[in-house]
């Protein structure tokens, strides 16, 4: 059986929280690695204590974009994002980055704690992962001040020809279950954009269940439905695409068995 990574999933959130069957049933069913993704500072310490307890679960720390508007201490919480760096297990720093569906009134907030958290992971040589909604134009612009820093594009919702940018810039690309969607045409050009050794799986959970489970709560297991919609989009074999996904998944997050 192809060992899986699901690289990035929400244990932490309220629908998830607790239902540790779901990550046994997980790993028992080909799932061989999770990163279990911080969004705050808090959410990032439980992020930490739930990979605390399983073998190949990881996690990371970040503050989300959501979570700027209510911050004030942008100096001292830079400061405890960097210890929260520094704790056993966690391998990136992240979720971060810009959205404007729902907060474009304080784009400028998210900009300032972006590049703050860019520069922290310049500083600490840690990779990101970049959370990018209806904000294309000011995320790519953004991560092109900051060549030095390497990450994932996570759920990419990016056009093809964006995706071909972000791979010359040294980026990795991570697809959810919004390929398997029936009006999903354009998110799999940028699948087929994606070199084979820069593509990544993850399923977001609890969010974004894939066919034929959409509309329930999401958990690692069901990223077999995304890697086999991959698969097939790039015309590889499933267990080829299953190992390739995985090995670029331990590369970036810098994880030796």
């Amino acid at each position: 059986m192809p060992e899986l990574f699901d690289t990035h999933a929400h244990y932490t959130d309220n629908r998830l929280r607790g239902r540790d069957e779901l990550i046994t049933q997980s790993f028992d069913g080909g799932v061989g690695y999770i990163t279990c993704v911080g969004t705050s500072l808090d959410d990032s310490r439980e992020c930490a204590e739930v990979a605390s307890r399983y073998p190949h679960m990881y996690s990371s720390a970040g503050i989300h974009p959501h979570e700027c508007e209510a911050l004030t201490d942008i100096d001292g919480e830079m400061n405890e994002l960097e210890r929260l760096l520094k704790m056993p297990k966690v391998v990136a720093l992240g979720e971060i980055g810009l959205d404007y569906h729902y907060d474009s009134d304080w784009a400028d907030k998210q900009k300032k704690y972006f590049r703050a958290q860019l520069e922290l992971a310049k500083m600490t040589d840690m990779p990101v992962i970049i959370h990018d909604r209806d904000a294309h134009g000011d995320v790519f612009d953004i991560l092109r001040e900051y060549r030095g820093v390497r990450g994932i594009i996570h759920s990419c919702s990016e056009s093809a020809e964006a995706v071909r940018e972000y791979v010359k810039m040294g980026w990795y690309i991570s697809f959810s279950g919004v390929i398997t969607f029936k009006n999903a045409s354009k998110i799999l050009e940028s699948v087929m954009a994606t070199p084979a050794d820069r593509i990544l799986i993850e399923t977001d959970s609890p969010y974004l269940a894939p066919v034929p489970v959409r509309g329930t709560d999401n958990f690692s297991y069901n990223v077999r439905y995304t890697a086999q919609t991959a698969a097939n989009v790039l015309g590889m074999d499933y267990d080829e695409f299953c190992a390739q996904s995985t090995e670029n998944a331990k590369m970036i997050y810098g994880i030796e068995d």
